[in-house]
């Protein structure tokens, strides 16, 4: 009896310190406005590809720059999406955004890249100026165009940031450390979230999380703030 209300104890502390700020899997019938301001470009699409991790829609962004979200988040936390490359090998994750030019935006850059493929290239963009420094994939595992993945993000204090990326639904051990990168100018404490595509680049996405650190992708039901570990145990 000890030991179980010991268990019990550990797993409510954890349940209360870890929780879902932010999430939506594309399955309404029309793109959230509660949740997004999305550019015009943006559009539901079937899931052709048979996922069961992936429902019956995913958003498809074909260039079109700069969408955010509509609400901010802070300083610290992880951040999960399923991303497919679809055309010019990359995607584009935009993190702690003031505004469309004042943001980070950090790619996943695949085989068919022409922008250092098999790299996470990490962005900031201070006043409509760019700035880029590619991290190589530290796992040395190459990743293709056409194919699904998930991608995990920590974002940290003294903006910095750690990518994952693994099979598409991919929790915990199987998503794979490739880079981390530290905004030397430490320009954006906090912010939205979002997509940004140029127009010759198209990415489908879908299972968009942000947890408090330490969080998993796994909700009990897809509203709300909601206890992260306690949705671990529904799933088992």
């Amino acid at each position: 009896m000890r030991y179980f209300v010991c268990l019990l104890l550990i797993l409510c502390a954890a349940t209360v310190s870890a929780e879902i700020l932010f999430h939506d899997d594309f399955e309404s019938e029309n793109i959230d406005d509660t949740k997004w301001v999305p550019k015009n470009t943006w559009v539901l699409e079937d899931n052709a590809d048979g996922h069961d991790a992936l429902g019956n829609n995913v958003l498809f962004v074909p260039g079109g720059d700069v969408g955010l979200s509509v609400d901010e988040f802070p300083e610290e936390y992880d951040y999960y999406a399923d991303f497919k490359a679809v055309q010019n090998g990359l995607t584009g994750f935009i993190f702690h955004a003031q505004d469309e030019n004042n943001i980070y935006m950090h790619q996943v850059s695949t085989a068919a890249s022409g922008h250092t493929p098999q790299h996470i290239r990490w962005h900031r963009r201070v006043n409509g100026g760019w700035a880029a420094e590619p991290g190589a994939f530290e796992d040395g595992i190459d990743r293709e165009q056409g194919v699904w993945y998930r991608a995990k993000f920590e974002v940290r204090s003294g903006s910095n940031f750690k990518a994952y990326i693994g099979p598409v639904g991919g929790i915990g051990a199987e998503l794979s450390f490739v880079s981390e990168w530290t905004d030397s100018q430490k320009a954006f404490s906090m912010g939205k979230i979002g997509f940004r595509m140029s127009g010759a680049e198209h990415a489908q996405y879908d299972n968009i999380f942000v947890v408090t650190p330490g969080g998993e992708a796994t909700p009990v039901e897809p509203k709300g703030k909601i206890a992260v570990t306690w949705g671990n145990l529904k799933r088992k």
